[in-house]
């Protein structure tokens, strides 16, 4: 899955991004799944009152194998939720092309009460594409971020999926995948008239059929582009660009090419040096520096003479043609033996080609999709079947240590009421203390510290809920001052969660207490996965039956299989 990420600024207006998403020309299909066109523009409105840089952000999402529209729409929301952000204010649409979907995901940056998360935001993005191509069954398509993304998930435990990552991560850094252009450069050039991916494939080509880069530079004179020095060449010596008749930006050499930029600079440091003449020879430097000493000194050392080299002419750059693919070279041979074979001599046997044409094969691939996207449907599970197991010892462990803090918290306060109630007793028993008015202070006393425990037994008992999975927020924290209002609540409380206090005030019942609620929250996920099942049981019976009406479709017709059988079995006239 391919995911990117762009922010639209607060001033550009939100035309051009509804303009694109909502009603592309070059889409097949557009459904609005979420959303809607006025929910952009308020969303603009509410950035400029809030006097923000950037009011949307624009995430596409195209995946590699087919997804459906409902798998689109929850991968959008883990991207909210991943960000911070609000479901209900989303805007999604799909769009249709070439037979495939893709997903165009539209967020405010205002979030009513805070602006939208954006840190390492294209490292976690990648980060939910690759979970979700995991979790979907997809092959995993490399980014430059697995390394970071593989720590990430280390972290959080998901070591399993962090080590599928990691086998995606090239040894050397500089092999890390990049993109050729941006999202904008490529929405710009549609604006121009050009098709950046075709005129990306034809570069490429060109590159790996030349044989340096004097055949390269012929090749795009050829097809209309030439490639010259970039404007930036103080910042970025030996940068290259592509550009066509127009002057209009193709993208960068070593982008397009792939080739590493210390590679590209060899290249044409060794093209200059070609070009540069060489000097010419000195005459006075080629005297000899020896003085005649006999009379017969220049018949003992003659010498010799110079003979102008004849440079051989260069030769043309000559372009590789790509070679012809096997199945051709086999039909153009059968063809050519075919030509030489006389009329008395029997045909060669038929061979295994079947010639078809344009529009089978243009029927034959979307009978391929729609059993791609029928079997897509038979492999979803539900979402809790493919995660790990729960480990019983090591979920106990875990909750008795979260736990320990406040069974002692709440033995504290038990001691100090125990030691208030008793002192209490003992000054009703005495006739002084009750005179003197004594017992009276420390029955208040005892009163208050009985409501400070209740207060601190709830506090553990909802800390309680909470680490066990039964209570979805953390416990509401302890009041310092308590009333008798308060108490008929607390006392209600306590007789309601009469067996979760029982479990924190005793080591001995907690155990079976967590081990029963280990067991039930097993056998919850259990009921969830098999209610999940049999809820999309019909479906995935439809799409079975939907994939065997499919597949002869694929088969070649018997009746052709006779006209052609036919065909071959007639003589063929020889002149």
């Amino acid at each position: 899955m391919i995911i990117q990420e762009s922010r639209i600024k607060t001033r550009s207006g939100a035309r051009a991004i509804t303009g694109h998403v909502l009603h592309g020309p070059k889409n097949e299909a557009i459904r609005m799944m979420a959303g809607s066109e006025w929910l952009l523009q308020d969303a603009m409105q509410e950035a400029k009152r809030e006097n923000l840089t950037y009011g949307l952000r624009h995430i596409a999402f195209n995946p590699a194998e087919p997804m459906t529209d409902t798998q689109l729409a929850e991968f959008a929301r883990r991207i909210c939720l991943e960000f911070h952000a609000d479901p209900e204010h989303m805007t999604l649409v799909i769009h249709q092309k070439d037979g495939s979907t893709h997903g165009h995901l539209l967020l405010p940056e205002w979030q009513e009460d805070h602006i939208l998360d954006s840190r390492f935001s294209w490292i976690r993005l990648e980060k939910l594409a690759r979970l979700e191509e995991i979790r979907l069954g997809h092959a995993l398509v490399a980014g430059r971020h697995d390394r970071s993304i593989t720590k990430a998930l280390h972290k959080e435990g998901k070591h399993q999926e962090a080590d599928l990552i990691d086998a995606l991560v090239p040894e050397q850094p500089a092999d890390k995948p990049r993109a050729a252009y941006t999202s904008q450069s490529h929405r710009m050039a549609e604006r121009q008239g050009l098709n950046l991916p075709q005129l990306k494939q034809l570069v490429a080509f060109l590159w790996s059929q030349s044989d340096g880069l004097k055949s390269f530079r012929a090749a795009l004179t050829e097809h209309g582009l030439t490639m010259r020095d970039g404007d930036r060449a103080d910042k970025r010596p030996g940068a290259h660009i592509i550009e066509d008749q127009d002057g209009k930006l193709i993208g960068s050499f070593t982008r397009l090419t792939k080739v590493k930029v210390t590679e590209f600079r060899k290249l044409l440091a060794e093209e200059q040096h070609r070009t540069v003449s060489k000097s010419e020879t000195d005459i006075k430097s080629s005297r000899l520096p020896i003085r005649r000493t006999t009379a017969d000194f220049y018949e003992e050392y003659p010498i010799p003479k110079t003979t102008v080299a004849q440079t051989a002419p260069r030769k043309r750059p000559v372009i590789k043609r790509p070679q012809m693919r096997k199945w051709q070279r086999e039909l153009w041979l059968k063809r050519m033996a075919d030509v030489d074979t006389t009329a008395t001599e029997p045909l060669s046997p038929p061979s295994s080609i079947r010639i078809i044409s344009a529009g089978e094969a243009r029927f034959q691939k979307e009978i391929e999709k729609a059993i791609a996207q029928q079997q897509a449907i038979l492999d979803q599970s539900a979402p809790e079947a493919d995660w790990a197991p729960l480990k019983r010892e090591e979920m106990l462990a875990k909750w008795r240590k979260a736990l320990t803090p406040y069974q002692k918290q709440l033995r504290s306060s038990f001691t100090r009421y125990h030691c208030a109630r008793n002192d209490w007793k003992e000054a009703e028993e005495s006739r002084w203390q009750r005179i003197t008015g004594r017992a009276g202070k420390l029955e208040k006393i005892c009163q208050q510290l009985l409501l400070e425990f209740l207060e601190i037994l709830r506090f553990v008992v909802q800390a309680l809920l909470h680490i066990v999975g039964l209570r979805s927020t953390p416990p509401e924290p302890v009041r310092p001052v308590l009333t008798e209002q308060d108490r008929p609540v607390l006392t209600k409380f306590r007789k309601q969660y009469d067996a979760e206090f029982t479990a924190m005030a005793d080591p001995d019942k907690l155990e079976p207490w967590l081990s029963s609620r280990f067991d039930r929250l097993v056998q919850a996920r259990t009921n969830r996965i098999r209610q999940w099942d049999i809820a999309h049981q019909p479906e995935k019976e439809r799409a079975r039956q939907e994939i065997a009406r499919l597949h002869p479709k694929l088969a070649i017709p018997k009746g052709a299989v006779e006209n052609m059988n036919a065909i071959r079995a007639q003589p063929t006239m020889r002149h």
